[in-house]
């Protein structure tokens, strides 16, 4: 048996999913955990056609950093209510992702949003509902195709659902500022891509640890003690750092400033965690997660300063963990305890 250490009162103060890949995120206060990570998370890309290869490869804030205009809501099917219809679309399809994103607008109207905005505060917007796991039948019927999309060193099958919206795809391409072919796809069943890495093995855990289109692993842990420590030392240059530029699934407080660093093995709640490794920064946390404005040096600059750690990434700050779920079906709640049940020493594995 694993031994238990001193949790300092840990709890887990927020939980956020990210549907589509770096768009913005989905607060809940409990979440299903399923083998690729938190149910709903990092299901669909963006992705554009290189003219090269002509390949699809994924879109992520680290170039792309108006991804953040992007808001993201999640519509799913409550069978206690009296509404509640199994033959409702969005019912089949298990929920409903929702797009919202300012409107692209020329000439005439474009002066007039603007002058909207400066008396209201707010921009004309779009709104565009996605099925979140389509049926076959909703495949067929609105042209969905299966195709492979380059993630990192990954080539996985996805399935291609661009075609059920190719006038909203025009104004995304605008304003993501996308000059070659836009497409979203969506993660497809029984293609997930295989973790491997630092992750526990299939022996150990009883199942092949999964991602779909997450980076590396299937969840991801924040100490706001951390996170804090680090905006203290960029008081000058950004002194509302938040959480939400490092994309966390989980944010936890209680422990002291980076006491996550040693962690190997933990219980949340009624469930148990592998802590696979450190999470490797790159730049994309210098994308303010709202206004998508990239800083041209911060958190990046400062975080190296004092945070290259890990032997296995010596030219890379790290702040976060990366964890996988100890069982391939589980749940957390907000307020879930955490109890550290082995330490240990980390060697991070690049891709």
């Amino acid at each position: 048996m694993p031994k238990r250490l001193d949790s300092s009162h840990s709890r887990v103060k927020n939980l956020w999913i990210f549907p589509v890949k770096s768009c913005r995120g989905v607060e809940l206060d409990t979440a299903d955990i399923v083998s690729t990570g938190m149910k709903y998370d990092r299901q669909f890309s963006f992705a554009r056609l290189e003219t090269a290869t002509q390949r699809w490869k994924f879109l992520s804030q680290r170039h792309n950093p108006l991804l953040a205009h992007i808001k993201t809501e999640l519509w799913v099917p409550d069978s206690s209510l009296l509404s509640y219809s199994p033959s409702v679309p969005g019912v089949q399809s298990d929920g409903v992702i929702i797009m919202t994103y300012p409107r692209q607008l020329t000439g005439l109207a474009a002066v007039i949003d603007r002058f909207c905005a400066v008396l209201t505060g707010n921009h004309l917007e779009t709104k565009l509902a996605i099925p979140f796991n389509p049926t076959s039948e909703q495949i067929k019927n609105n042209g969905y195709t299966m195709e492979r999309m380059t993630i990192w060193k990954d080539n996985p099958e996805a399935l291609n659902m661009s075609s059920s919206f190719p006038v909203e795809l025009q104004e995304l391409k605008t304003l993501l500022n996308v000059k070659r072919q836009l497409a979203l796809f969506r993660v497809a069943n029984d293609h997930e891509r295989e973790v491997f890495r630092d992750a526990p093995r299939e022996g150990q855990v009883g199942y092949q640890p999964l991602v779909g289109f997450a980076d590396a692993y299937p969840l991801h842990i924040m100490n706001t003690a951390s996170v804090e420590d680090v905006r203290k030392r960029l008081a000058d240059t950004i002194p509302d750092l938040e959480v939400l530029r490092f994309r966390p699934n989980i944010v936890i407080e209680g422990p002291p400033a980076f006491d996550e660093d040693a962690w190997k093995y933990v219980r949340i709640g009624k469930f148990e965690y592998y802590v696979a490794c450190r999470t490797a920064r790159c730049l994309l946390p210098n994308v303010h997660p709202s206004t998508g404005v990239k800083h041209p040096a911060e958190p990046d600059r400062t975080l190296k300063s004092y945070r290259r750690i890990d032997a296995g990434s010596p030219k890379d700050a790290c702040l976060g963990m990366q964890m996988v779920p100890a069982t391939p079906v589980c749940s957390i709640r907000v307020g879930d305890t955490i109890e550290v049940l082995r330490t240990g020493e980390h060697i991070y594995t690049p891709q």
